[in-house]
């Protein structure tokens, strides 16, 4: 959840619909010349929207997504990835892009690319990277989706079937398009390309990687060690991870051996590792969760920024995005706890109301509390999603001196609630105003190097840091199986 940000719906869909609606009305036409080649692949398919189109939604989106997402505060690491970037992007077949690389402030472990040359890289991959070879890989996939035109052609084929730029939701769990968050234009960001676009984008990548020096067996070391992470579950908060945009890793790396091979068939000069000039930067890079945007520890999140902190039930999994903070029972169990901020409509039951009004929940029940020394309107609200019924617990409280009111509601289908109440009373009255000591305490979590000692594991380097991640993860970011050792006398990467 995002301190400077109170509306948080990205604006892609009016952007794409804009556009949309101009190649709709023309398209029976431009479908007996929709043809073109491929300037990556020497192909001819169908594609209705020019360069220039492709160009101004990934502009307009480019805009959004650092609004909304964030761009990491680091001018090294984004000046970095920029200059490795425009090496792959000089390579490619369509330098003349307006090309354009960012490090997005995200903890998620992924890459995405809008249409026209917009690529964004999430500061939660970089600790994974184990050199500047698996940088360009990464970078020189989505590279290769731009290249390729592959989201303009997805467009292009659903501007034909009529349906327009379909725009999903991956990030929403259930209940959330109910509730107003954030979703429709993020399926544009993470479109999930098909299994063919997939593997051309990593021979494309590859290709590149070598042209422009780096040996192309980055792609399937990256790969490995995304596929460990999706092993151990990897990383869901924020932006979607990996695994939920791209093929599983572990299913691509014979492919992608074809391809590394032929990239060094063709550039045999492509052998640069760099380990050391990654690394270099990579101490200090923020780990998980940020002060922002807040941060979950345990069962509790955190906001030292806007300074509260709430509870959520034992055992469910927590989700922080930028428009909210999910929580959901692990299992089958079908209920959410969403805490969301926004601007007032009156006094607390009056915003209440309406808020819930707008989701087409009625109140039932209601009273006036305080909490936590916080002034509190809590109400019982029914209503129906996905034509089944449903209620909610709501808890709306503003905190002292800041004009957000926080909305706290457990949600479930009507004949489970009373199962799901007292944990959506619970969180409700776990919520609370942080002092300014306690959240100046609150410091972001950072990437760091230690020299492993004799007898030393990964269970007793996580130890050491004060257990903030698990050792299979410390494993992982070292470029190592979960079940192996530390070599004594190595330095590592850790997280304290």
């Amino acid at each position: 959840m995002r301190a400077t940000v109170t509306s948080h719906t990205l604006q892609v869909t009016r952007h794409t619909s804009q556009i949309t609606s101009a190649l709709m009305a023309g398209a029976w036409l431009l479908m007996a010349t929709g043809c073109a080649t491929n300037p990556a692949t020497g192909k001819r398919e169908l594609m209705l929207v020019s360069e220039s189109q492709e160009i101004q939604m990934g502009r307009e989106a480019d805009a959004d997504v650092r609004k909304t997402m964030g761009v990491y505060d680091d001018a090294a690491w984004q000046k970095y990835v920029t200059d490795v970037g425009m090496r792959l992007a000089r390579a490619s077949h369509r330098p003349n892009l307006p090309w354009k690389f960012t490090v997005v402030d995200e903890p998620a472990v992924n890459a995405f690319a809008l249409p026209g040359g917009f690529i964004y890289i999430t500061r939660g991959i970089l600790p994974y990277l184990r050199d500047e070879a698996e940088l360009a890989a990464v970078l020189g996939h989505e590279v290769g989706h731009v290249d390729a035109r592959h989201g303009a052609s997805q467009a292009s084929k659903q501007i034909v079937a009529g349906v327009g730029i379909a725009l999903g939701g991956v990030l929403a769990p259930k209940y959330k398009t109910a509730f107003g968050l954030a979703g429709g234009g993020l399926g544009l960001l993470f479109l999930k390309y098909g299994r063919e676009d997939e593997l051309e984008a990593d021979r494309l990548g590859t290709g590149y990687a070598a042209s422009a020096g780096w040996d192309p067996a980055g792609m399937p070391g990256l790969l490995d060690t995304l596929a460990k992470i999706d092993e151990v579950g990897g990383s869901s908060r924020g932006v979607p991870n990996w695994a939920l945009t791209h093929p599983p890793a572990a299913d691509r790396v014979q492919k992608v051996q074809e391809s590394v091979s032929a990239a060094k068939a063709a550039s045999p000069g492509g052998t640069a590792r760099n380990r050391p000039q990654l690394e270099e930067r990579l101490a200090g890079v923020v780990f998980g969760d940020s002060r922002e945007k807040g941060m979950v520890r345990g069962r509790e999140f955190v906001h030292p920024v806007m300074r509260f902190a709430l509870t959520f039930p034992q055992g469910w999994e927590i989700s922080n995005s930028d428009d909210a903070v999910t929580a959901q029972p692990t299992g089958d169990a079908n209920a959410t706890i969403i805490l969301q901020a926004g601007a007032p409509s009156g006094n607390l039951q009056q915003t209440a109301d309406a808020s819930m009004l707008k989701a087409g929940f009625q109140r039932v029940d209601g009273s006036s509390r305080t909490i936590n020394g916080l002034p509190f309107f809590i109400g019982t609200y029914q209503g129906v999603i996905e034509k089944n019924r449903a209620t909610a617990e709501a808890g709306f409280v503003r905190l002292n001196g800041r004009d957000d009111v926080f909305r706290i509601l457990g949600v479930a289908p009507e004949a489970q609630f009373s199962n799901v109440r007292p944990a959506a009373d619970a969180t409700i009255e776990s919520f609370r105003e942080l002092s300014q000591s306690e959240a100046n305490a609150i410091q972001n979590r950072r990437i760091e190097f230690v020299t492993v000692r004799n007898g030393d594991t990964w269970v007793s380097i996580a130890a050491a840091g004060g257990n903030v991640v698990k050792p299979t993860t410390l494993a992982i970011i070292n470029g190592e199986a979960p079940a192996s050792q530390p070599r004594p006398g190595s330095r590592v990467r850790t997280v304290r």
